[in-house]
């Protein structure tokens, strides 16, 4: 269904994003969710983004308008002008920034001229800093709207802006045609030389501090110590991959541990798992936290930021306190003993997966739009 006509004139929109980052990440993905489905709703989209980037060349293979800046950081007064004169050029309606970096540009646009409505994508846990450019940047006149995507992340935006009215929730979700029903074939246990007989538990992200893999291992420590029919996974790359991979040897977890590193077969790899396991200090929402609700793998996961907004204790898994290995571990141990329990979380989680789509993402930021343009209170 069409929100958009292409006819009356308040229908029509055109909007620029700014894409800043170099690689491609979760974040990345939401933006490319929401250009496709703004595109199929009849609204105009630039992008601005990073040169030579992951996501330069996803608009250049999807045909998306798009214009290279240099990002080098907050306070790039060239990048800043440029995309002033893009919004001229372009006769854009609203902007749209989806990082910190690409905030602080756009906020200096609009310190150097630019007039338009400007809309923030907020994806981190941590608060805002309560004086200076960081909070000027968010209490500027033209920021109508700061899309946050969990209430975790809201609840600290609204503690520190002028007008918390502006904070809205939309959240992330994915697209659950990427996944299929094929049935597991253990491709995973044969490239990493895993016995077919030990159950799969994994995290899929980035190697970063915030994801705490110290506490994942320390968990799978736990774990491997009173049983031997299970094995984790390490799927991702990051600076600190040689850092969790010293801590793994200095556990004795080499043999029950593997580093994948970054992998293009995520759909088929969530085939093979039991069990999800997240470890983060913070978290935004967590993207892969849904990519496992659609698939019906059981998680367990720490109380961190916005996962107890996907994740109902006892429901499609368990929750526990951040850093909490013993708890991490007892709950492990607890599903892969019981397989009814899995089973009933997995059918759970199918259906939980099902609030989170790119759909329903795309449709609620639409709406912001929407109201924007027409002058609406948000």
């Amino acid at each position: 269904m069409k929100l958009f006509c292409d006819i009356c004139p308040m229908c029509a929109l055109k909007i620029l994003q700014l894409s800043s980052e170099q690689s491609w990440r979760g974040g990345e993905q939401q933006i490319a969710y929401l250009i496709l489905y703004l595109k199929a709703q009849n609204v105009d989209v630039v992008v601005c983004t990073r040169k030579n980037s992951a996501f330069s060349a996803w608009c250049r293979e999807m045909e998306i308008p798009f214009y290279e800046l240099g990002f080098i950081n907050g306070a790039d007064i060239k990048s800043a002008l440029k995309i002033k004169k893009i919004v001229k050029r372009e006769g854009i309606d609203i902007v749209n920034a989806h990082s910190g970096k690409s905030h602080s540009l756009a906020y200096l646009a609009l310190r150097l001229g630019m007039n338009k409505p400007l809309i923030v994508h907020r994806r981190v846990d941590f608060p805002l800093k309560t004086r200076g450019f960081s909070l000027a940047k968010y209490n500027h006149k033209n920021v109508k709207g700061i899309v946050c995507v969990s209430k975790a992340i809201a609840r600290l935006v609204k503690r520190a802006v002028e007008n918390p009215e502006r904070v809205k929730t939309v959240y992330s979700g994915i697209d659950p045609a990427r996944f299929s029903d094929n049935k597991p074939n253990g491709y995973i246990h044969k490239e990493f030389n895993i016995d077919k007989s030990k159950r799969l538990i994994a995290n899929i992200s980035a190697i970063a501090p915030h994801k705490d893999y110290q506490t994942f291992l320390h968990t799978a420590k736990r774990v491997t110590e009173s049983r031997d029919d299970c094995h984790f996974l390490i799927v991702g790359e990051g600076n600190l991959r040689h850092e969790i991979q010293e801590l793994a040897k200095s556990l004795k977890l080499t043999n029950s541990v593997s580093f994948t590193g970054f992998r293009n077969d995520i759909p088929n790899l969530f085939r093979e798992l039991t069990l999800f396991l997240i470890t983060s200090d913070t978290e935004g929402l967590g993207t892969t936290v849904i990519d496992s609700l659609c698939n019906g793998i059981p998680i367990i996961a720490t109380k961190a930021g916005g996962i107890p907004e996907l994740v109902r204790d006892g429901e499609e898994g368990y929750l526990c306190a951040i850093a909490d290995s013993e708890c991490l571990a007892e709950k492990v141990n607890l599903l892969l003993n019981m397989e009814e329990e899995r089973q009933k979380m997995s059918k759970k989680a199918i259906e939980r997966a099902k609030l989170f789509t790119n759909e329903q993402m795309g449709a609620g930021v639409l709406e912001i739009y929407r109201q924007i343009k027409t002058g609406s209170t948000l």
